[in-house]
């Protein structure tokens, strides 16, 4: 491979990579029902506003589920798929093996958001910051699943486990589900 290449491979990479984690965001925020007064989900939604809002006509959002959003991240990760496979392979695949690859990369996309939100919201709770919209963001994000963890696992001598405890099952869900799908899709090429 040509250093051109390489420099277009990385380019197209951290451009569609940037632009899946931002719709992932959205879709996230949206699902959790993030305030649309706050901040950052301003800017996530008038970001990502021109390329979701031709779709949002065509597909219906069911509550808080924007199928515009989400379909429109995995047919990103699709394209992203296909054009790193053509440019470091230089072979085409089946769709379906793209479709399968794309899905469990959105999976890993998903848990990696979850769990970068869940350990900056650990740290920002010990500096105890006045509220602002990161930190609301970030609450209102992992409030859901440490909700559902808190029921099971209560605080122990004023420590909240809790974080520990999804954090753990995030990557437990990365390494036992997704990333052998990865690695199955991989080996079949």
């Amino acid at each position: 491979m040509f250093p051109f290449e390489d420099a277009l491979l990385f380019l197209s990479q951290f451009v569609f990579t940037v632009l899946i984690f931002v719709l992932l965001l959205r879709f996230c925020l949206q699902l959790s029902g993030a305030s649309t007064h706050n901040v950052i989900t301003q800017w996530v939604i008038k970001i990502t506003r021109p390329v979701v809002k031709p779709f949002q006509w065509i597909l219906p959002t069911f509550r808080r589920f924007d199928t515009a959003v989400i379909l429109l991240a995995f047919a990103l990760t699709m394209l992203k798929v296909f054009i790193y496979g053509f440019l470091k392979v230089g072979m085409e695949f089946s769709w379906s093996l793209i479709a399968i690859f794309s899905g469990a990369q959105l999976l890993q996309f998903i848990v990696q958001l979850y769990s970068i939100a869940i350990i900056a919201e650990a740290v920002l709770s010990w500096v105890k910051p006045e509220p602002n919209g990161l930190t609301n963001v970030l609450h209102v994000l992992t409030a859901p699943l440490l909700r559902l963890v808190r029921r099971f696992v209560p605080p122990l001598g004023g420590f909240d486990l809790s974080p520990v405890v999804v954090w753990t099952g995030l990557q437990l869900v990365n390494m036992i589900i997704i990333t052998p799908v990865m690695r199955h899709f991989l080996w079949m090429i």
